[in-house]
């Protein structure tokens, strides 16, 4: 089809728009989802830990480059260890889901899930009484796009979520009790997108034209991700 309309249509500055526009309509996002063994609601204790939690993230979104989702939502459980001062939160990958959610390229709308790398793990300095927790969790991201039956990756991707401030964008303190729960938001606004790169299921010119679409690579600030959240301990 790409071929058909390279015939009628000059080599020129309507080149990489008439391309756009074919590949909006046909490219499919997708971000691998989480092992069907994960769990999101069940975790072990660890050896040395102080403490499981579980976390429920909602009413969130989601920018890469051109690209932004809503409706961003997470469940996960963890193990805190450490000290009183020197707590850390540990999320892995296998207790932890994304459900999918639909992101906005240009004039249509998508099908995109996220799926999680490596362990989430940052530290959690719970405040006096433990009514209040600062939060920043890094993560590594990745996901894979189906563009004309190719497979294409962005990514690592590595944000902080962060209850503090990051760029233009600032979270919330979790507050609340260990009895009633904790809620607060995390944000990131400090990760790069890289390009998507030529692999042998990603080949240079839908790699190029991807990267077109989706406006790759972003610079920090040019990319969010921004979540309302709650920790409760069993």
């Amino acid at each position: 089809m790409i071929d058909a309309i390279n015939r009628r249509t000059p080599v020129g500055r309507s080149w990489i728009p008439m391309r756009a526009l074919v590949l909006a309509s046909l490219v499919v996002l997708y971000i691998s989802a989480s092992p069907a063994s994960a769990s999101s609601t069940t975790c072990a204790k660890p050896a040395g830990a102080v403490a499981t939690f579980h976390t429920v993230f909602a009413n969130g979104t989601m920018s890469l480059g051109n690209t932004k989702a809503t409706g961003l939502s997470a469940k996960a459980c963890g193990a805190v260890t450490g000290k009183t001062g020197a707590m850390v939160l540990t999320v892995q990958p296998g207790n932890i889901m994304f459900p999918t959610v639909p992101v906005k390229l240009l004039f249509i709308e998508l099908p995109c899930t996220i799926t999680v790398n490596a362990p989430l793990s940052g530290p959690f300095k719970p405040g006096p009484g433990f009514t209040s927790a600062k939060v920043n969790l890094t993560a590594n991201l990745s996901a894979s796009v189906k563009v004309l039956g190719y497979s294409c990756v962005i990514g690592p991707l590595t944000p902080t979520l962060t209850t503090g401030k990051s760029g233009s964008l600032q979270g919330a303190t979790f507050t609340g009790s260990r009895k009633k729960g904790f809620t607060g938001k995390v944000v990131a606004n400090n990760f790069a997108v890289p390009v998507i790169r030529t692999s042998e299921t990603c080949p240079w010119l839908i790699a190029k034209l991807a990267n077109i679409l989706v406006g790759l690579p972003a610079a920090p600030g040019e990319a969010s991700i921004n979540m309302e959240g709650s920790i409760t301990t069993p």
